[in-house]
């Protein structure tokens, strides 16, 4: 199967992407380049389509193994959904309870990530791990905009009522906590709808969040986005390792002109049938990996073989 691209899809998004984040743009210019026609990623593609034409701020949840692009394709996701606006990650796997709570909202004077977040989003690393209390605040966040700083002098016994949206016992919001304008990217490696059936995610949170739910496949099941991804993925590693060398397919390093070539490096189809074979447990983690190994370790002159690439699959 052809990659979908603008080409054969019609997509014109050259002006959502000169206003997203550089970072954003790269990823989403970089999904249309090599993105098959599986139908996982031609969802992902339409909602990239359509918030780039009339975007709107909405919670997005993100599922697929590690090293599928979740983190690439939240950060473009968030950029299209809240233009402008910032962008948190949140990671508290391994956290105490207590220290995931005031990283969210923040512990005396010091703010939280709800706060620096305020007007963008909140990228949710591993959803499915997130403990009890913070599902809670993230819940009242998402229901009020509200998120209490630890050490206010509301009590954390209000947490449950305030997650259903009622008033503090004084029946005012005290003065320590704000309202923020936030909306959520939460990625998981799990399914968590079930965790939710399991107990141990909220039912509530899961359907706040998951109003745009999308699963990157992995990818064995897009043999056919290895060759366009290799391409991508070498010429980033060679810039990064200041390699003075572009790295072509087969065909266009036959079109080009001799003064291309003393600066190209050809890669065989055959060295891309070797990767095919390759089962991919690592994702694109891991396909980086080899190809670092391939291109600056194992690569004979101007050609990238299969050789080489079975060198470079075989550490």
């Amino acid at each position: 199967m052809k990659p979908v691209t603008t080409l054969h899809r019609g997509l014109d998004l050259e002006p959502a992407l000169k206003s997203m984040h550089p970072a954003a743009a790269r990823w989403i210019g970089t999904l249309i380049r090599m993105t098959s026609a599986h139908p996982a990623m031609t969802r992902i593609l339409d909602v990239v389509e359509r918030l780039s034409d009339r975007p709107y701020r909405t919670n997005f949840v993100l599922l697929g193994e590690p090293g599928t692009g979740k983190e690439g394709l939240g950060r473009a996701l968030a950029s299209l959904s809240c233009p402008g606006g910032p962008l948190i990650r949140y990671d508290v796997s391994g956290f105490p309870d207590e220290d995931a709570l005031a990283l969210l909202c923040g512990t005396g004077r010091r703010p939280g990530v709800a706060e620096a977040a305020d007007g963008g989003a909140i990228l949710v690393e591993e959803a499915a791990d997130l403990p009890a209390r913070v599902q809670t605040a993230l819940l009242r966040l998402l229901k009020t905009g509200r998120c209490e700083r630890r050490g206010t002098t509301a009590t954390e016994a209000t947490d449950d009522a305030d997650a259903n949206g009622a008033p503090a016992p004084s029946g005012k919001i005290p003065d320590k906590i704000k309202r923020f304008d936030v909306r959520i990217v939460a990625m998981s490696d799990r399914d968590l709808w079930a965790e939710v059936a399991a107990g141990r995610f909220r039912h509530d949170l899961y359907y706040r969040l998951a109003r745009v739910l999308l699963s990157l496949p992995p990818l064995r099941e897009r043999l056919e986005d290895i060759g366009p991804a290799v391409i991508w993925m070498g010429n980033r590693i060679l810039r990064e390792a200041r390699v003075p060398l572009e790295l072509m397919g087969r065909a266009d390093f036959d079109r080009a002109t001799r003064d291309e070539k003393r600066r190209a490096i050809a890669l065989d189809p055959d060295a891309v049938g070797t990767l095919e074979r390759h089962s991919w447990p690592g994702n694109f983690r891991e396909l980086e990996a080899v190809l670092e190994r391939a291109l600056l370790l194992y690569r004979q002159g101007d050609r990238l073989g299969p050789a080489e690439m079975a060198a470079a699959l075989e550490v």
